[in-house]
């Protein structure tokens, strides 16, 4: 055994050392302001100032396929003694095959939340648990997308319950996105898993709950010359169980639906949630078991946003968004302004060349 793992290390070294490699690096800096004002809901009002740095260097081997990328995300909270900061580290191995349209990431990845829907992460779980532990893989063809994750958010010890979650994406698309301005209609599911397990002291009444959720849609989209409208219409259903207690399935079903309007610099964005209440088990376990926004554990919630893009470049941005959520018990108002910088080795020597930028960074926080 030990033989044979010499000999692929080996292996694996002469590969890397054969193929042509290049360093990389990036920083993802943001400082974001968010004021929320709230009346009868289960989160306080509260004011919050802070920054979030994620630097990152690493090598990339075969024409970038392969990339082994690590640092550290640091998040620190404003306040009169600098309490409350948090740094995590962050290393993994991602394998892109641009052709094929396949990407593959394995290990503690930064920033993944923000890509997730906000019934599965609300605002101040992406805050504080930037990273996905576990992995993470897309398949992206002309009419056809399917994606899924792990995310194995706490391991078993004696006082810590085991927590984790399993999410898949599937969709089919009539037109091949490249062409930015075509017309889309997209049918799509996602399905995802949350588990909490027992802690390795297994004390009286400590059980194991589940926690299933599915989101099948359909969306739309249509563009004009400087704006666009997306529609997207479902149903968000889920069921829980709690093996401790009555260890009886509860079912949820709801409507969820979504526009989005864009024009320019601005951006206006409805969503509305109309049916049973989900996450009935909120009370008990809160975000150990459930990491979306709790709003949606009432029967009504919508969501309104208005975002205005006040100065962008290819390595900043600064935008002030507006959030009002209503639900059939309580309201909220946000207010945010955020600044996101962004750099990586690519963006860096393509402004050393002084040539045309037209690089995709990835999307800013959705604090």
């Amino acid at each position: 055994m030990r033989n044979s793992l010499v000999v692929i290390l080996m292996a694996l070294v002469s590969v890397f050392t054969l193929s042509s490699q290049e360093l990389e690096w990036s920083v993802d800096m943001n400082a974001v302001f968010k004021n929320s004002e709230v009346e009868k809901s289960k989160t306080p009002s509260e004011t919050n100032i802070f920054t979030r740095i994620t630097p990152q260097i690493g090598v990339s081997m075969d024409s970038t396929r392969h990339r082994i990328m690590g640092g550290v995300t640091w998040y620190q909270p404003m306040n009169d003694r600098m309490h409350g900061y948090k740094v995590v580290p962050a290393l993994y191995y991602q394998y892109k095959n641009r052709e094929k349209g396949l990407d593959f990431k394995l290990g503690m990845i930064p920033n993944e939340r923000n890509f997730l829907p906000f019934y599965l992460c609300s605002d101040s779980v992406n805050r504080m648990s930037p990273n996905i532990n576990g992995l993470t893989i897309s398949l992206s063809k002309p009419h056809f997308f399917v994606s899924a994750m792990l995310d194995w958010r706490q391991i078993m010890t004696k006082h810590h319950r085991e927590a984790f979650m399993v999410l898949g994406d599937i969709g089919w698309r009539n037109s091949n996105t490249a062409n930015a301005g075509d017309n889309n209609i997209i049918a799509a599911s996602t399905f995802a898993y949350n588990h909490l397990a027992r802690s390795g002291a297994r004390p009286e009444g400590e059980g194991v709950v589940d926690n299933f959720i599915a989101n099948p849609r359909v969306l739309y989209t249509h563009w004009w010359w400087n704006a666009s409208i997306r529609v997207e219409a479902g149903v968000l259903l889920s069921c829980d169980r709690d093996r401790v207690a009555e260890n009886k399935w509860l079912t949820q079903a709801g409507f969820l639906g979504l526009v989005t309007g864009n024009w320019k610099w601005l951006t206006v964005q409805q969503s509305i949630y109309a049916g049973k209440r989900q996450m009935p088990l909120f009370e008990k376990y809160g975000s150990m078991l459930y990491q979306g926004q709790n709003f949606f554990s009432y029967k009504f919630y919508s969501r309104t946003v208005v975002s205005a893009t006040i100065f962008s470049t290819d390595y900043i941005n600064i935008n002030a968004r507006l959030s009002y959520h209503a639900t059939d018990k309580a309201t909220a108002f946000w207010q945010e302004l955020a600044v996101r910088f962004y750099l990586d080795s690519t963006l860096w020597g393509k402004y050393k060349k002084k040539e045309r930028l037209n690089y995709y960074s990835p999307l800013p926080p959705q604090f």
